[in-house]
């Protein structure tokens, strides 16, 4: 089995998301860093364009609502979405 591929971006700002790409980069993750200012529909494409496991997100729950309505949509129902703290820590960070 390879290495899980995870869209990281955010909508709107994107000082929470580097170090969380960094952090799962590091630990062995393969990241497509899409970075700050997307739309939805732009990190759901960059998702299905990349064949990508996961989204890794900074954004508001209307944003995280609408990406998971986008997905199901398209019957991409396997993309797990995670959302980055307002720490800008990816949630499964244990500190």
């Amino acid at each position: 089995m390879g290495r899980r591929r995870v869209i990281v971006g955010a909508v709107g700002c994107a000082d929470d998301v580097p170090g969380v790409a960094r952090t799962l980069r590091d630990t062995g993750f393969e990241i497509v860093f899409v970075g700050g200012g997307q739309t939805p529909e732009q990190l759901v494409g960059a998702a299905i364009a990349e064949d990508a496991d996961e989204i890794v997100v900074a954004g508001d729950a209307e944003a995280l609502e609408l990406i998971r309505m986008l997905l199901d949509g398209l019957g991409a129902h396997d993309i797990t979405i995670t959302p980055v703290d307002g720490r800008g820590r990816d949630p499964r960070s244990p500190r």
